[in-house]
């Protein structure tokens, strides 16, 4: 197995000649709570959050570098590397973390490291996390070829057609502590018709009309 964490940007590359016992890899999965009436606190799954990749060990001093468990060809002096790691650290550089023999090779950003001298041999003790990096590309609407939906009359000013009054459905956008027996009441007079509203949305609610969430848009009844 070997370490290899490479700079994306100039393909400038550190090898690691004493290898870590052990590489924590920390994965987890975001998720929003709604307080439901009959049920309670609900969690729903939005999305995984970045993975983080840590280690400890040590950068080897001159005396050990013929040692047998060093990889020689790999070894470079411990203050050089705690310097490397540093600005990595400091200036944000975006890597490629590599580890031979398994599934890891990410995209990252190292998000902490501690060095610290030990002993008489020149090594290093370090502890580092790294953090999975992910590249945020924004779109102009150019780019994604969105054509204006309102026309530019002589005058420069803008001009739109406005929509019949009896073709723009009315709309509600579910709050926090919502149900659809609250909604009925407010809009419609009458909690009891809760039903008329579901059977409206029934392909965006689902099938347990109890389970509605903040941010949900459902048609009402005329």
């Amino acid at each position: 197995m070997d370490v290899y964490i490479t700079e994306k940007a100039t393909g400038f590359r550190v090898a690691l000649s004493w290898l870590p016992e052990k590489i924590k890899h920390k994965g987890s999965t975001k998720f929003q709570s709604y307080d439901i009436i009959n049920l309670g606190e609900v969690k729903v799954p939005r999305g995984t959050k970045l993975l983080n990749f840590s280690w400890s060990a040590k950068f080897p001093g001159p005396t050990r570098r013929s040692a047998s468990f060093i990889k020689s060809q790999h070894w470079q002096p411990p203050k050089e590397l705690d310097g490397i790691f540093d600005r990595w650290r400091r200036d944000g550089t975006v890597l490629v973390l590599m580890v031979t023999e398994t599934w890891i090779n990410h995209e990252v950003v190292l998000s902490d490291y501690t060095g610290t001298p030990t002993g008489g041999l020149g090594d290093i003790d370090y502890d580092v996390s790294f953090v999975q990096n992910r590249d945020i590309k924004i779109y102009t609407t150019s780019e994604l070829n969105i054509m204006p939906s309102a026309k530019t009359n002589e005058t420069g000013t803008t001009a739109t057609r406005p929509e019949p009054a009896e073709a723009q459905a009315k709309t509600y956008t579910v709050k926090k502590g919502d149900s659809l027996w609250a909604i009925a009441k407010k809009f419609l007079g009458n909690g009891a018709r809760y039903n008329e509203i579901y059977e409206l949305n029934k392909g965006t609610i689902g099938k347990n009309p109890n389970l509605i969430y903040p941010g949900q848009v459902f048609i009402l009844p005329a």
